[in-house]
């Protein structure tokens, strides 16, 4: 690997980290704490639902529908009480 190889694999994790800053962005520049909330909620859905899978609990079904709707219901209600 090369010296130039090396300065560029660094930009690349760079401009990964910022992609995933400016999706956690609203339009008017400032940081969602909403979509961050949202964006965790949704890993853990999906982190319960593989267990959920995985296992013979019957609960798991419950608690990945719960992490679903806090990762989507919040965002849809604050995007209609904001509407104009």
């Amino acid at each position: 690997m090369t010296h130039s190889a090396i300065l560029e694999a660094t930009a690349n994790s760079a401009e990964h980290g910022q992609e995933l800053a400016e999706f956690l962005q609203e339009d008017n520049g400032h940081y969602s704490a909403m979509r961050a909330m949202s964006f965790i909620a949704l890993i853990a859905a999906i982190a319960f639902g593989a267990i959920t899978i995985t296992s013979k609990n019957a609960d798991g079904k419950y608690i990945t529908t719960s992490f679903l709707v806090a990762a989507f219901a919040p965002k849809a209600v604050q995007k209609f009480a904001e509407r104009p």
